[in-house]
């Protein structure tokens, strides 16, 4: 049985705002004076949106930092997926493909066991511009055919996972408004805290009303995020963990996604990963699927 363990309490930092007082205001120095004796400190719940150091931070830096953290030019790993139906218990392998320029990303998975569903391939392409629509093919060797997703689609669940297929797939910073909430503490490690919701434009393509994301301060990633289902209700929560430094860049070794009231969750863990190999752009051409 895998699991994370996930510590309850959290621990809100704060920050002191700078006062300014005249020379000659001898209450308020007293009373400054009494502030800092006690221990006292004002909350960045007051002052707005404050680090763990002395400079604001805002949501929409937070989801920068994030985007950032990548700094690769491509990738490639292998994928274990386990996923927890009810009694059922399913286990795919799989591998991943990724190549970041120009201000576009494309991602190729391609399934390698069980034999039913081998070969079957997922490739997408998604751009930093929200006004260009995103690129999503499938294709199943079973039916000797690619197909185009709509954008809709991307609410679908992957492989019969509790991951959706857009939980997997790169989401432009621009795609959401972001809400700086706090800074806090998980796991014994400090966090920032953030809300993301769709824009107008992209709000027909995500089954979510929001994300609430905790994005660690030393990786830049996120190690927890809960997901709101269009009722806004709590539906999913995914933890990530095991990261590791590979060539420079922080990565995530494994996530959970656990869907809420449900027996079913989902883990993928990653293996082998390689940065800036050079890989083949052609790989990522949809008519090379079927190859």
């Amino acid at each position: 049985m895998w699991f994370v363990k996930i510590q309850p309490a959290f621990m809100l930092s704060t920050g002191l705002a700078p006062i300014i007082y005249r020379k000659n205001d001898m209450q308020l120095k007293r009373f400054l004076l009494a502030v800092l004796l006690s221990g006292t400190v004002l909350s960045s719940d007051i002052y707005g949106s404050v680090d763990s150091g002395t400079s604001a931070v805002t949501g929409r830096d937070v989801a920068v930092m994030v985007n950032n953290a990548d700094s690769s030019r491509d990738m490639h790993r292998n994928v274990v997926m386990v996923i927890e139906r009810g009694g059922q218990k399913l286990v795919r392998k799989m591998e991943m493909w990724a190549m970041h320029g120009d201000g576009e990303r494309r991602s190729l998975i391609r399934f390698n066991s069980p034999a039913d569903i081998q070969d079957s391939q997922f490739l997408s392409w998604t751009h930093d511009d929200i006004t260009r629509g995103d690129d999503l093919w499938v294709f199943f060797p079973s039916e000797n055919m690619v197909r185009r997703i709509n954008g809709g689609g991307k609410k679908s669940s992957f492989m019969r996972s509790s991951f959706a297929l857009e939980d997997i797939e790169y989401r432009s910073v621009d795609a959401d408004e972001h809400k700086f909430l706090r800074n806090d503490s998980l796991n014994g490690r400090d966090v920032w805290v953030i809300e993301s919701a769709a824009v107008k434009e992209k709000a027909s393509e995500t089954g979510y009303s929001k994300r609430i994301v905790y994005v660690d301060k030393e990786y830049k990633l996120p190690v927890k995020i809960e997901y709101y289902d269009l009722h806004g209700e709590l539906c999913k929560v995914m933890l990530a963990g095991d990261f590791q430094k590979v060539a420079g860049i922080w990565s995530a070794g494994k996530m959970i996604m656990q869907e809420e009231g449900k027996k079913s969750r989902t883990l993928m863990q990653y293996t082998d990963v390689v940065y800036n190999s050079g890989i083949d752009t052609a790989i990522f051409e949809h008519n090379n699927l079927k190859r």
